[in-house]
């Protein structure tokens, strides 16, 4: 059964093989290009998760479900970023702990 690929997703993080080898996408992008590409989307899912907070607020929102799924994505992708910081400063702490 074909499995269908996650928009955008694919395109930036090596796919791992079931050898276990990371078999990079053929039209990879750069580091800084994938960080920029998660934080616009981080930026865009608070954006729409303040949005529809507020419309809660004034009511104009029908359905609490989809308030609190916006919310709970907004806050699961504020986490991905913050864990991508931390081990990326866990990373670069190591180096500076090794010895030439």
């Amino acid at each position: 059964m074909p499995v269908a690929e996650i928009g955008g997703v694919t395109a930036a993080w090596p796919v791992v093989s079931p050898g276990g080898a990371a078999a990079r996408a053929p039209a990879s992008l750069p580091f800084g290009q994938v960080v920029h590409h998660l934080l616009q989307q981080a930026s865009t899912t608070a954006a729409q998760a303040h949005q529809a907070v507020q419309d809660l607020a004034v009511g104009r929102a029908e359905n609490l479900h989809e308030v609190l799924l916006s919310v709970a994505q907004a806050d699961l992708t504020f986490r991905l970023i913050l864990e991508i910081r931390n081990r990326l400063t866990e990373a670069y702490q190591e180096i500076l702990r090794m010895q030439v």
